[in-house]
């Protein structure tokens, strides 16, 4: 599926996508929120939980740069 196409669903059909289809990377807590981060084919979906509700709060799709850079892990 390209960037494109999924684009062009409705968000209820993304979000079904991405849970089927998609590869979980990777989920972090963020306090009061929890980010989950999928990929799907060439590209990746931040989902954005409450984390005691469950309930979504925000979501992004990006390709790569500074968005996949919370993911990273700390250098000192």
């Amino acid at each position: 599926m390209t960037l494109y196409d999924y684009l062009m669903l409705k968000e209820r059909k993304q979000i079904i996508t991405l849970l089927h289809e998609g590869q979980h990377i990777m989920t972090l807590d963020n306090g009061a929120t929890v980010f989950e981060l999928f990929s799907l084919s060439i590209f990746f979906v931040e989902l954005e939980y409450e984390k005691f509700t469950k309930k979504l709060v925000g979501r992004a799709i990006f390709q790569s740069g500074t968005d996949l850079e919370k993911y990273l892990p700390v250098r000192s």
